[in-house]
């Protein structure tokens, strides 16, 4: 591997102009050996680790574009290797107590794959960022950056948290531009990567950046493409659960306006209708005190009994499940669920049974209370 991590190093010869300059040849051949041998030999990946990824790293930036996505895609190789074969995921810092061998499983995991990638990441992210933070940067650069991040947190949970700032400037600027068939691509991958991020952070990591990106991601919500406009309400469930329990913010208003828009609009996409549902699930459950101020509305679009209703019956039980609500709502969800039994020959009759049970639990729960 010495020969292709030299070969890796290669850089244009100033003999030769752009036009005549082929180094760039070598350099993506030697890269995408070197994905095959991370590929096939998982038994070297803490030495690939240690030897071969600082020199992905440092070519990041090639100046030839299609070796920069070469590299790229390489080392979202080596991170889904460290996801399948690394062993277990640890925590930064984390080390396996008792046991008769415990200084040896300490030893082990100091130089577990996790553990070097995590040590890695600060290098790596700072990389790839310098790479994609310019306004002018390449759609196609962009959404394999994203993709690239989202791969680092699969791994690495909650390893960004020194790079939050510069990469909610990148996604405010990246999701302000209105999608279009050629960039819906770009908009769905930095929204997964944000539920992602979302969903692997701690809050504390970007409070201080949300005034930033939650107007533009409810800007994103109203997207007429529905991949985009469905990821951007997924988004936002994710940043409900991070933030749980959520009392206050005005986007939590105009969450819950847009959804309800969403739901009472008859020509809404099902993908961005289910997104839309689940979004209003995870409000009840994740801002429960602004919901009770409400005046419940959306459940008369949600509890409909014509057309796809497996994502509704999977709400209502979700918030039957964990939220008390009054009386009306238990007695107007049980009636629904009652019309959907009746229907002749409809599938997954045994959710509806199981959100019927919720309900009339929860119903009994409310009548001992009271």
């Amino acid at each position: 591997m010495a020969h292709l991590t030299t070969s890796l190093r290669l850089t244009r010869c100033r003999r030769y102009s752009d036009d005549e300059d082929t180094s760039y040849k070598i350099r993506r051949s030697a890269t995408k050996l070197l994905a095959a041998v991370i590929h096939t030999r998982p038994d070297l990946l803490s030495s690939i680790l240690r030897d071969i990824s600082p020199v992905l790293i440092s070519r990041f930036g090639d100046r030839e574009q299609t070796v920069r996505l070469e590299v790229w895609g390489t080392y979202s190789t080596l991170l889904s290797q460290v996801s399948t074969y690394g062993g277990p995921l640890t925590k930064a810092g984390e080390t396996p107590v008792g046991g008769k061998r415990k200084r040896e499983e300490e030893m082990d995991v100091e130089e577990s794959p996790h553990v070097i990638l995590r040590a890695q990441v600060p290098g790596l992210s700072k990389a790839l960022l310098t790479q994609i933070r310019s306004p002018k940067t390449a759609s196609a650069t962009l959404q394999a950056g994203f993709e690239l991040l989202n791969g680092i947190l699969s791994v690495a949970p909650g390893s960004l948290t020194a790079q939050t700032p510069q990469i909610f400037v990148i996604l405010k600027n990246t999701l302000s531009q209105s999608s279009s068939t050629t960039t819906s691509g770009l908009h769905t991958t930095c929204l997964a990567f944000l539920s992602s991020y979302f969903s692997t952070h701690p809050p504390v990591a970007f409070t201080n950046s949300l005034s930033g990106i939650t107007p533009t991601l409810l800007k994103t919500c109203q997207e007429r493409h529905p991949r985009v406009s469905s990821e951007a309400f997924r988004a936002f469930s994710s940043l409900l659960r991070a933030l749980k329990p959520v009392k206050i913010g005005d986007w939590v208003d105009s969450l819950y306006e847009l959804s309800v828009k969403k739901l009472g609009s008859s020509d809404t996409d099902t993908d961005v209708r289910s997104s839309a549902e689940q979004c209003i699930g995870t409000l009840w459950t994740c801002a429960t005190e602004v919901m009770q101020r409400k005046d419940k509305k959306e459940w008369v679009a949600i509890c409909r009994t014509t057309g796809r209703t497996e994502g509704a019956v999977e709400v209502v039980s979700m918030v039957a499940r964990e939220v008390y609500i009054d009386d009306n709502w238990v007695n107007g969800c049980v009636a629904w669920v009652m019309v959907l039994l009746q229907k002749s020959g409809r599938g997954g009759k045994a959710d509806v049974f199981t959100c019927l049970d919720l309900l009339l639990r929860r119903s009994v729960h409310l009548r001992c209370f009271l």
